[in-house]
C-alpha cells in the first residue's frame, strides 16, 4: 500500500510492506513536474527493492494542486486509481461537527490512527505548520479541536514582523528562561507552544467532562513533546497510519 500524505510544508510518501513501513519525504513546495515527482518514486522504490505494483494507493492532501499532480502521476505509474481521503470516506469515526467539509483530510486520518490505537476519548496535537488539536469523544464521534500558528509559523513571524529579532534554529531548549535573544525564542517556540495545547486540552476537558488520552505528532513533534507535562504518546506517523486503516476499512469486504 502506497499512503501519500501531503501537507503544507512536506509531502511524505509512505509505502506499508506487511509489518513495515518505508517513508520518503520531500518539501511541498515548489510544486515539481509530473515527471520529477515519477523519477523519486521510481528510485525510492529500487533503493528499497520495493515491488512495483502497490495493492492501493491513499491519498491526504491539504493542497489540492498538488493532489491533481501526484494523484495522476501515481495512477499514471501503477494503473491504479487513488483513494482520495474526504469527509464523505468510511473511516470507522462519526463527524460530529457542523461543517464536516471544512475539516482536513490529515486530522481525519490522525483521529482514526489515535482512535484504533488508544480507543476514545483522545485528542490528537499535531505539531506541524499549524499546531492543530483535534478530539474524538464518546463513541468514535469527532467533536472538534483548536488550531494556531505553529512553531515555525511563530519563528518567520518574530522575524519578519520586528526590526531586531532573527529566525532561531529550531533545537531542544535547554531551560525556560532564556539567557539571550535565541535562547529566548526557542524557549518561548517550545515550552509555549507545549504549554498552549496542554492548556486548550485542559479547557476542552473542562467544558466536556472528558478525560481525554493525548497521542502526540507532527514535524515538530520530537522538539516539543518533551516540554509537555501530561502523559502522551509520541507517534510520529500517525497520520499515514490512519491512512493504512481508512484505506482498509474501505477494501475489505
Amino acid at each position: 500500500l502506497i499512503a501519500l500524505d501531503i501537507g503544507n510544508s512536506s509531502i511524505k510518501l509512505g509505502f506499508f510492506m506487511k509489518k513495515a513501513l518505508f517513508v520518503r519525504e520531500c518539501a511541498t513546495h515548489p510544486l515539481l513536474p509530473s515527471s520529477r515527482y515519477a523519477a523519486l518514486i521510481l528510485q525510492y522504490m529500487q533503493e528499497k527493492n520495493m515491488d512495483k505494483t502497490p495493492e492501493g494507493i491513499i491519498i491526504s492532501s491539504v493542497v489540492q494542486g498538488h493532489t491533481e499532480v501526484l494523484g495522476k502521476t501515481l495512477k499514471r505509474l501503477f494503473c491504479v486509481q487513488p483513494f482520495i481521503l474526504d469527509h464523505t470516506s468510511k473511516t470507522g469515526i462519526r463527524l460530529n461537527i457542523p461543517k464536516p467539509e471544512g475539516l482536513g483530510p490529515d486530522r481525519i486520518a490522525n483521529a482514526v490512527a489515535a482512535d484504533a490505537l488508544y480507543k476514545c476519548p483522545v485528542a490528537v496535537i499535531d505539531f506541524g505548520t499549524a499546531t492543530t488539536i483535534s478530539v474524538v469523544g464518546e463513541g468514535a464521534n469527532y467533536i472538534g479541536g483548536a488550531i494556531l500558528p505553529g512553531v515555525g509559523l511563530m519563528n518567520e513571524s518574530l522575524a519578519k514582523g520586528t526590526s531586531r529579532l532573527s529566525k532561531v534554529q529550531i533545537r531542544s531548549a535547554t531551560a525556560a528562561l532564556g539567557t539571550n535573544t535565541s535562547s529566548g525564542i526557542r524557549s518561548g517556540l517550545l515550552f509555549g507552544t507545549a504549554g498552549a495545547a496542554e492548556r486548550i486540552i485542559t479547557e476542552i476537558e473542562r467544558e466536556t467532562s472528558l478525560r481525554l488520552k493525548i497521542a502526540v505528532t507532527g514535524g515538530y513533534s520530537r522538539f516539543i513533546s518533551k516540554y509537555m507535562k501530561r502523559r502522551h504518546k509520541l507517534i510520529p506517523l500517525l497520520t499515514l497510519q490512519g491512512l493504512r486503516i481508512i484505506y482498509t476499512r474501505n477494501t475489505d469486504a
